[in-house]
Parts: structure tokens; sequence; C-alpha cells
């Protein structure tokens, strides 16, 4: 595991991480000076420790918020105000600067953004006062509460998205897998909650529809080749899928494997079981049966793990189920569980309120649980992969 620490270059500043590579981190700081809103966007350079600046932004007014995405040689940066329109700004990293800056009018109000890729974002719109008779129509139609637009950056194209699938989804939905060089889509489609095709399924000998899950995968090429075109009808492949006698729901992802998890509603017995999209395989993983001595499951999306956790007197005992081997306890005075790095290392929280400012303080502790040895931190943390930033 590789630690980072930077508190000492951010001190009492707030900062948002936005991409932590094995050179560099960037991340974006605002700060309100004399009654302006300024937007830092800077480099830290992790074999020089030192900090760069990017760029700067005044931000005339104080209501923007921004999205910072990060790719190999750039940035795209998104500010919006929750109104019909926004700013998409893309950044030379090396520079720091501009390569495009351009002003965006949608139908709607902003409501979120995703970047595809370096070059495209999808824009989705809320109903507004003014169109609401649009998007109650359009919802009639569709079954989406929301517009979709992608926009080419280069290109200054703006495209409405006329695949429900996506317009439906939203951002968080869409689930990104980088392979070899090639970008896929995990695209999850459940015909609704759990709880409520649970209830279909009691009641199906009133119900004829088909009623159905979906996991969808596509190459991210393909993908925006088909929105860029109108089409709606994607290129895509379902990699599972759970009629109104079962569910399936999307888990994570880890190297080139999709991990969902399969219930079959007649038993109660679930399955988290995964598709490789390299020998486009299927495998159980694992069975997942309800623990009668109050373990948990804890699960991370991105790389995916599963943890069963129990919670003793004194001790928690952690033991690694999927993609991880990790097997030991630790004192409960380290707060609860977060994860392990490398099968050794446990990260805690701990929260505490003080009684005399009446504010809560938050310390992480990092457990090796080789040499049993502990160390605390006050402050932020960010993880990826085998790297964890202090901050």
């Amino acid at each position: 595991m590789t630690v980072i620490d930077i508190r000492n270059i951010f001190s009492d500043r707030h900062i948002e991480l936005v991409d932590v590579n094995p050179s560099y981190i960037y991340y974006a700081e605002e700060k309100n000076e004399e009654g302006h809103n300024d937007l830092f966007i800077l480099e830290y350079n992790r074999k020089t420790r030192k900090e760069r600046l990017v760029m700067n932004y005044s931000l005339d007014d104080p209501t923007y918020i921004q999205h910072l995405f990060a790719f190999e040689k750039t940035m795209v940066l998104l500010l919006e105000n929750g109104s019909n329109s926004f700013w998409i700004i893309e950044l030379d990293k090396k520079s720091g600067g501009e390569i495009n800056r351009r002003k965006i009018v949608c139908t709607g109000c902003f409501k979120e953004c995703m970047a595809l890729d370096s070059e495209h974002i999808l824009v989705y719109m809320s109903p507004d006062e003014e169109n609401s008779d649009i998007f109650a129509r359009y919802k009639e139609l569709t079954g989406c509460d929301c517009l979709c637009y992608l926009y080419n950056v280069k290109t200054n194209h703006k495209y409405f998205v006329n695949a429900p699938l996506v317009a439906r989804l939203g951002c968080d939905s869409i689930k990104t897998v980088d392979l070899n060089g090639e970008r896929y889509f995990v695209l999850p489609d459940p015909f609704a909650d759990e709880s409520i095709k649970e209830h279909y399924y009691r009641e199906q000998r009133w119900i004829n529809a088909d009623i159905r899950d979906n996991l969808w995968i596509c190459k991210a090429e393909t993908l925006i080749a088909e929105l860029e075109q109108g089409s709606d009808k994607l290129t895509k492949k379902c990699i599972a899928s759970a009629d109104i006698k079962a569910l399936v729901r999307y888990m994570g992802t880890s190297g080139s494997k999709v991990y969902f998890r399969a219930k079959e509603f007649r038993t109660s017995i679930e399955k988290i079981c995964s598709y490789d999209i390299l020998s486009e395989s299927l495998a159980v993983e694992a069975t997942m049966e309800t623990p009668k001595d109050g373990t948990v499951f804890l699960i991370e999306e991105r790389p995916f793990k599963v943890f069963s956790v129990q919670v003793g007197k004194q001790k928690t005992g952690i033991k690694g189920i999927i993609n991880s081997e990790a097997h030991f306890t630790f004192d409960n005075s380290l707060g609860s569980f977060m994860t392990c790095i490398e099968n050794r290392y446990c990260l805690t929280r701990k929260t505490i309120l003080s009684e005399e400012s009446k504010k809560e303080f938050t310390s992480y502790y990092i457990y090796d649980s080789q040499n049993e040895k502990h160390e605390s931190y006050e402050c932020n943390c960010h993880i990826k992969g085998n790297t964890l930033v202090l901050y």
C-alpha cells in the first residue's frame, strides 16, 4: 500500500480531489475573498511533492457549481447553476491553457452530468415551469422524467438522446469499464425496486406483462456513435436477465469482470455472479446466506470486493469473501471497518461528538493486521487501488 500524505500542502483548505494517478494528483479549490468567488485547479507532483496552479477562474455567479473530469492530457470543467445554460471548458493539463470554452443552452433545468470519454459529455435536464408540458408529454411517450443531451467538446455539437434506456438511467447508473485500451459501458436496467418486483411475483397470477430485469453491456465507441446518430435503439448485449420469478442487480466491476446479484423469490436464495467481458463467460462467485450470528456483508463496487464483518463486544472480525483474502480481527476502539488494502491494511473510521463544541470529529485509522499496530489521522482520505491519499 502507498500512503500519500498531503495535509501539509492543504492545511485548512477545502479541496475536492479530481484525479489520482501514478505521477500527479489533481484537485479543485474554491475560495471566497472580499466578496469574490474564485475556483483554482491545481496539480500535486508526487515525485517532487510540489503544488502547481493549472488554472483559476473568477466565478461572477456565486451559485455556480463545478463538475471536473480528468483524462490523460486534458480536463473538462462544467460550470452550472441549475438553470437551462452552463459552461463547458476544456483544459490542457500540462499548460493549463483553454482548448475550448462554450456556453450551452438546453431545455429544462440542469440536473446532472457525466463524461463518457474525453470528448463527450452526457447532460440530464429536469423539468422547469416554462417547459413543463414538454416534459409531461415526453414522459408519457418514453417513461423518462428527464431530457438527455450528448455534447461533443471537440466539435461543439449537441445531440438530443433518443434512446430511452440512456435517458432513463441517469449518471449514477451508467458504469464504465476500461479494459485493454477499450472502454465499455454497463447499463443496469431493473424493472423496479426489489420490493415492488417481489410484490409482482406474489401476485403474478393476475399479471401478463413481461416483468424483467436486464443487465446490458456495450462498447463505448458504438454507444456514442449511435447516440450522435439519434438512434433510439442501441447495440448492446444482455449479460444477465430475470423474469418475474427472480431479480438481477448490478453490484460492481473488477478487472474484466462485471458482478451482479441474482435472487430467486421462491427459495430466497441469493448468489453473486460474474460475467467476464474477455471470455464472455458467466460464473457463480458465492452463495449469500442470511447470517444468524450478527455478521453483515460489506460490499465495495470498484474494485469489487465482499467482506464479512462480525462485530463482537471487544473485537471486530473481518474475512474476505470475494476478491479478498483478508482474515483478521481488530479492536473496536478503532471504530467501524471501511475496507482492506492488500489483504493486510485495514482502514477504519471513528466519529466522536465533542461535548464542548457540539461538533463531530472524524478520525481514520490504518491498522496493519500483520504487526497489529495502527496509526490515526484526523483528516479526509481517498482510496484508489492500493493508494491511500490523506488530505
